[in-house]
């Protein structure tokens, strides 16, 4: 290290860029694509909502875990990530447990509401399917850069 702040580097220091976006962590899931498949299912489905109500709603619930087999299927060269289990259960249970509690509170226990109520727990779960057949594989933003970052540093070495 030199006592001066504008002197250039010598060849025994490792200069790394420092820029916000690599200090943050941004793995790429599998959220939107579970999400935008939903809503294609749900768009497809509008011809049979009047005559064919569960067929309507069996495309929803299938383009969730489509959605998760879109993303399984482009993430295939990217990485695993050994943490992605942990945050698949976490929100695997959040998706089982948010739709048919909220819905709870909209629709209550009586009449129709018990109906209500088994349809948010089936698009939890199938939501929660969707996150785990997408698999393992994030692509992080970070390790990317930080990879990039040190192939630049070894090619000026040599």
């Amino acid at each position: 290290m030199t006592d001066t702040p504008y002197a250039p580097p010598t060849a025994t220091e490792t200069v790394r860029p420092v820029s916000p976006v690599v200090n943050s962590e941004f793995r790429r899931g599998p959220v939107w694509y579970i999400a935008y498949s939903a809503l294609a299912g749900a768009f497809a489905s509008i011809p049979w909502l009047t005559h064919l109500p569960a067929l309507g709603l069996v495309a929803i619930l299938a383009g969730c875990v489509i959605g998760g087999l879109i993303f399984r299927i482009r993430s295939r060269s990217w990485p695993h990530d050994p943490k992605v289990r942990h945050r698949q259960l976490l929100y695997s249970l959040i998706a089982v447990s948010f739709p048919p509690a909220g819905l709870f509170v909209l629709a209550g226990p009586n009449a129709q509401g018990f109906g209500i109520i088994l349809l948010g727990a089936a698009l939890g779960a199938f939501v929660a399917c969707g996150i785990f057949v997408s698999g393992t594989r994030r692509y992080s933003m970070v390790n990317e850069r930080l990879r990039q970052i040190e192939t630049n540093d070894q090619s000026t070495i040599e």
